[in-house]
C-alpha cells in the first residue's frame, strides 16, 4: 500500500466526523498500520503538521463574527491551495460580505476565479446586478449556476416576466423550478395558466415546484385541477396536493390527512406529522386550523412518542388559537407522553407568545415535582417562557447537575448555583448545547472565560453555538479575538483560542485506532494528564479495548478520574472503561 494512501487515511482519521474516523481507523487496522510502514510517532507528527481542521474550525467561528471581519484577508484565503479551506474561506467571505460595503464587493465580480464569483453573488444577495445573475445562470460552473437559481428565486420581481417565461422551457429542470417558483410570487401578474402547464412537466421537482406555487393564488387557485393529483401515483406529488387542497378545507383533502393520522403502523403517523409539518410556502397554520382539534389532541397521547411530539409542533402553529385548556389537563394525564407531548406544545408556543397571557403557572410548577427527571426537565423549559418570575425557592428543590433547564432559570436569576451548573456542563458531551444556549441568555452576566475555553470544543455544533452565545453576550471582545482566527484561516498559524482543540483531536484520533500498541499505551497515559477535559476523555475511550495490556499506573490514574473534579463525562468514561477492563481481564484469565 502507498505511503500516499496511509497518509489520506490518516487524514481522514484526524477528523471531525466519528463515521470518517471508525471508516479510517478500519482501514488502518487492516493494513497494520501504524507500526508497519509509518511509525504512530510519525502518524501523530502528521497530523499535528495538519491544521486543516483548525482552519475550517476558524472559519465557522469567523461566520458568526462576520460583523467584525475585515473582507480582504478572505480573498487571499481564497486562493489558498488546500480545497477545505478555499471551500470554508468561500461561506466566510459569503456571510461577511453582506454586511460589507457594495464598493468593497462588486470589483470582484469580474474575479477570474469562479469561486470568489460565487461568494461575492451570495454576499450581494438582491443587490447583486441583475445582468450579472443571469449571466451566471448559464455559467459553465455549477456553484454560480446555482448561486444565479438561488438569487432569482429572492429577487423576485426584479427579475422580467419575459425572463422567467424564456426559463421555463429550458432543458434544464433546476431551472424551470427556480423560474416555477418565482412566477408563484407574483400574484395576480401572472396567468395560472402558466402555473398550471408546468403541473405536466416531465420532472417531479418542477410539478411539486407548480403545486407549491399554485398554494400562494388564495381565491384563485384552481382547485380542480390540484384535486387530479390526489390519487397521483407519485406519493412526493400526491402529498404535496393533498396539504395545499387542505389548507384551504377541501374536505376529500382533509378526509385523506385524518386517514394518514390513523394508520395503524407507528412510522405511517410519524410521518404523515413530518410531512403535514413542512410548511407550505406561506400558508403557515392553515393545515392544522381546518383538522378537527381532537384528532390533534388524540394523537397528543399516541404510545409511539415520536407522534405525540410532532403533533406538539401542529397545535403550536395554532397560535393564540391553541386549545390551551385541554393542553393543561393533560399536564396531570396519567400517561407520561401525554404529559410530555402537552409540554412540547407548550414550549414551542412560548417560543412565540409570552405564556403568562394564556395559561396560569402554576400547573407547570407543579410538574417540577414529578419523578420523572425528563419530565422536569420539560417543565422548566416550559418556564423560561413566562414572563412572570418563576419562585426560585420552588426550582432549588429540583436543581441537580443534569437538568441545565432548571440550572438556566436559577442562572437568570443572578443565583450562582445555577451558573455553576451551567458552566460544569459546557464539559460534558451531551448537554453542553443546552448549556451554551442557556448562558447565552445571561447577558453581560455569561462567564466569558468559560465561553471562551468551550470555544475549542471537537463538537461542530457546540463551538457554533458558543460563538453565537459569545456574540451576544460579550461583542466587545470579539475585535480582538477575530484576528487570531484570521491568521489561523489564512496561514494555518494556530493561535490560543484554538489550540487546545489540536491535542482534543488528535486524542479523538488515536482511541479511534483501538491498537494495543506500547506507544499508543503510553500515549493515552500520559493524555491523562491533560489539563484539557476532552483529551482526558477520549484517552479514557481509547484505553477501554486495550485489556489486558493497560498498565497497572494507568489504571490508578483511571481510578481517580472516577472521581474527576472538571467533568462529568470524564467520570462517565472513566466508570465505564474500568468496568470495561476489569470484565476483559476476568475473561481473559478464565479462558487463559
Amino acid at each position: 500500500m502507498s505511503h500516499q494512501h496511509i497518509e489520506y487515511l490518516a487524514q481522514e482519521l484526524y477528523s471531525t466526523s466519528s463515521e470518517r474516523r471508525r471508516k479510517a481507523a478500519e482501514a488502518l487496522r487492516q493494513l497494520g498500520e501504524p507500526g508497519g510502514q509509518i511509525l504512530l510517532e510519525s502518524f501523530i507528527r502528521m497530523m499535528l503538521l495538519d491544521t486543516t481542521p483548525l482552519r475550517v474550525a476558524s472559519a465557522d467561528i469567523l461566520r458568526e463574527w462576520c460583523e467584525y471581519v475585515p473582507l480582504e484577508p478572505l480573498f487571499l484565503a481564497m486562493q489558498d491551495t488546500n480545497e477545505r479551506v478555499r471551500s470554508a474561506a468561500k461561506w466566510v467571505l459569503a456571510d461577511v460580505g453582506a454586511h460589507a460595503p457594495q464598493e468593497g464587493l462588486m470589483p470582484h465580480l469580474t474575479d477570474p476565479d469562479a469561486e470568489v464569483r460565487e461568494a461575492v453573488l451570495y454576499a450581494l444577495g438582491t443587490q447583486a446586478p441583475v445582468a450579472m445573475v443571469l449571466e451566471a445562470l448559464d455559467a459553465p460552473e455549477e456553484g454560480l449556476r446555482e448561486v444565479a437559481t438561488y438569487l432569482i428565486d429572492m429577487m423576485g420581481v426584479q427579475v422580467p416576466v419575459e425572463l422567467l417565461i424564456t426559463m421555463l422551457q429550458s432543458e434544464n429542470a433546476q431551472r424551470r423550478a427556480a423560474a416555477v417558483r418565482v412566477l408563484g410570487t407574483l400574484g395576480e401578474h401572472i396567468s395560472l395558466e402558466l402555473l398550471i402547464e408546468a403541473l405536466q412537466d416531465t420532472e417531479e421537482n418542477v410539478r411539486l415546484e407548480a403545486i407549491r406555487a399554485l398554494a400562494r393564488s388564495s381565491e384563485r387557485m384552481p382547485q380542480t385541477e390540484l384535486r387530479t393529483f390526489l390519487d397521483d401515483v407519485n406519493q412526493s406529488i400526491q402529498r404535496e396536493a393533498t396539504k395545499v387542497l387542505a389548507s384551504v378545507g377541501d374536505p376529500e383533502a382533509l378526509s385523506i390527512i385524518v386517514g394518514w393520522l390513523h394508520a395503524d403502523d407507528e412510522w405511517a403517523r410519524e410521518n404523515a406529522l413530518v410531512w403535514l409539518c413542512t410548511p407550505i410556502v406561506d400558508m403557515g397554520n392553515a393545515i392544522a386550523r381546518h383538522l378537527p382539534i381532537e384528532e390533534l389532541l388524540h394523537l397528543l397521547k399516541d404510545e409511539w412518542w415520536p407522534v405525540g411530539y410532532m403533533t406538539a409542533r401542529m397545535i403550536a402553529m395554532l397560535g393564540v388559537d391553541a386549545p390551551w385548556a385541554e393542553l393543561l389537563a393533560l399536564l396531570s394525564d396519567p400517561l407520561p407522553q401525554a404529559c410530555n407531548a402537552a409540554l412540547h406544545a407548550l414550549a414551542l408556543l412560548g417560543a412565540e407568545i409570552p405564556l403568562s397571557q394564556y395559561i396560569p403557572i402554576e400547573p407547570v410548577l407543579i410538574v417540577l415535582d414529578d419523578e420523572d427527571r425528563e419530565m422536569r426537565r420539560k417543565a422548566a423549559e416550559v418556564l423560561n417562557y413566562f414572563d412572570v418570575s418563576v419562585p426560585v425557592e420552588r426550582l432549588l428543590l429540583h436543581l441537580d447537575n443534569e437538568n441545565v433547564e432548571i440550572a438556566g432559570l436559577i442562572a437568570k436569576q443572578g443565583r450562582q448555583e445555577g451558573i455553576d451548573i451551567l458552566v460544569a456542563n459546557l464539559r460534558t458531551r451531551d448537554r453542553a448545547s443546552f448549556a451554551v444556549a442557556a448562558l447565552g441568555e445571561l447577558g453581560e452576566q455569561a462567564p466569558v472565560e468559560s465561553l471562551l475555553a468551550a470555544l475549542h470544543t471537537s463538537d461542530t455544533f457546540v463551538r457554533q453555538r458558543v460563538a453565537v452565545a459569545l456574540y451576544e453576550t460579550h461583542p466587545e471582545l470579539l475585535p480582538l479575538l477575530v484576528p487570531d482566527l484570521v491568521e489561523t484561516l489564512c496561514t494555518g498559524k494556530v493561535g490560543p483560542l484554538l489550540e487546545p482543540q489540536q491535542d482534543i483531536m488528535i486524542a479523538q484520533a488515536l482511541a479511534a485506532l483501538h491498537s494495543p500498541h506500547p506507544t499508543l499505551l503510553a500515549w493515552f497515559d500520559q493524555a491523562l494528564d491533560s489539563s484539557y477535559w476532552e483529551v482526558r476523555m477520549w484517552a479514557i475511550i481509547g484505553l477501554s479495548g486495550m485489556a489486558p495490556h493497560v498498565f497497572e499506573s494507568t489504571i490508578e490514574k483511571l481510578q481517580r478520574l472516577y472521581n474527576d473534579p472538571e467533568s462529568a463525562s470524564v467520570r462517565e468514561a472513566a466508570h465505564r472503561t474500568l468496568e470495561t477492563l476489569e470484565l476483559r481481564t476476568a475473561t481473559d484469565e478464565h479462558w487463559g
